[in-house]
């Protein structure tokens, strides 16, 4: 008999969470005989009142991407052993012998490919006795838990698992939370006043006034990450960036946007706009990524286009972006750019695969505008 889902009651104000949510459900949802909801911190014997199924797959991260066949392949794993539950690997977890490396990939089709290879490995599982770590998603009987009080997450406390090692979901890393290395990198390290727009939780502005003596100013939509960033950055504005701009009186030596033009639906008026904010000798950094890029365009050749959380096709673009295209934006929007730089951030099978399949073909086509994940802009406002 099928397995039962149990997937969380989700909602959260930014696209980008809400659409993961959606997506992880659907994907599930194609291999479940049934799918139930639950409260995070709902009793484990109360979220299983109605399932039937014999097998119930726990989903404890909304956000995270299943290999195909999930459900079903961790439910022989756990009637094979004595273990309470069946994990799978997990490209984040915290528990080291969850954590999974896979190999590069792009989109939600190349997870898919990879991790289909993978699963023809049979790699073995491991046991291990649980401890309150959130471990993504497990699979359980129905009826070791239909008894319990605790939470799903307190369910495995404790208990005998097996983590399978051909089984695996995707969890993302933070959208809001993420350092920016590469960015820090690019800003000038003589800059007295920096404004970020889409600063998260302030974790690159924090890095740059740890780094030198500068103010650093941010705009984030997100309240609960504006919220994290006002402990971290001298000021921070939260709302609407187009309308923050407008008015700012403030002038910057640097304006930073890291991946954040794809989300405007007016990125030219914007970063015309934030030309007034600049010094004479300011600059502009922006990255954005290239919707150019060969493992999309792989993925369009099989007729798919899928919106994930985060990366090329984050379902929070309102925009996308080749080089000539980001070339042609700033100069409409009265920039100069001074350097534009390739990101290849992750080289996967398919995008070398189908660049090899184009050039045996004899097609014409540009290979350095499909090789880059997305690119780096420095620009200074036009006189």
């Amino acid at each position: 008999m099928p397995v039962a889902i149990l997937f969380p009651t989700y909602d959260h104000p930014a696209i980008e969470e809400r659409y993961a949510s959606w997506q992880a459900e659907a994907l599930l949802r194609r291999d479940a005989a049934e799918i139930h909801h639950y409260a995070f911190n709902e009793s484990a014997h109360h979220a299983v009142l109605d399932v039937r199924s014999p097998h119930v797959f726990v989903v404890t991260d909304p956000l995270l991407l299943p290999s195909p066949r999930l459900p079903e392949r961790l439910a022989a794993i756990l009637d094979a052993s004595a273990a309470f539950a069946a994990l799978p690997s997990s490209t984040q977890a915290t528990v080291p012998a969850q954590r999974a490396a896979l190999p590069p990939y792009m989109t939600l089709r190349e997870f898919e490919l990879e991790t289909s290879a993978l699963q023809q490995s049979e790699a073995g599982i491991e046991r291990m006795t649980w401890s309150l770590d959130d471990p993504g998603a497990f699979l359980c009987r129905t009826t070791d838990i239909s008894g319990l009080t605790t939470s799903m997450l307190e369910t495995l406390q404790g208990r005998e698992v097996v983590i399978s090692r051909s089984d695996f979901i995707h969890q993302w890393p933070s959208l809001r939370g993420d350092g920016r290395q590469d960015l820090l990198d690019r800003i000038g390290k003589d800059a007295k006043n920096v404004l970020e727009f889409g600063c998260g939780e302030g974790a690159l502005g924090a890095a740059l006034k740890q780094r030198q003596k500068v103010r650093v100013v941010g705009i984030e939509l997100d309240r609960r990450a504006a919220g994290i960033a006002r402990k971290r950055l001298d000021d921070v504005y939260q709302g609407d960036a187009l309308e923050i701009a407008a008015i700012l009186h403030e002038q910057f030596d640097w304006i930073v946007g890291g991946d954040i033009v794809e989300h405007l639906a007016e990125p030219w008026t914007f970063l015309s706009d934030l030309r007034r904010l600049a010094r004479d000798d300011g600059r502009l950094l922006l990255s954005i990524p290239n919707i150019a890029n060969a493992s999309v365009i792989a993925d369009l050749l099989e007729g798919r286009f899928d919106y994930v959380y985060m990366g090329l096709t984050c379902a929070g673009h309102l925009r996308f972006f080749t080089r000539r295209s980001i070339e042609e934006m700033l100069s409409i929007a009265g920039w100069e750019i001074e350097s534009i730089d390739a990101q290849e951030l992750t080289v996967t099978r398919e995008r070398d695969a189908t660049i090899a399949r184009f050039e045996s073909a004899g097609l014409r086509f540009s290979k350095s505008d499909l090789l880059p994940s997305g690119y780096y802009v420095t620009a200074r406002k036009r006189p």
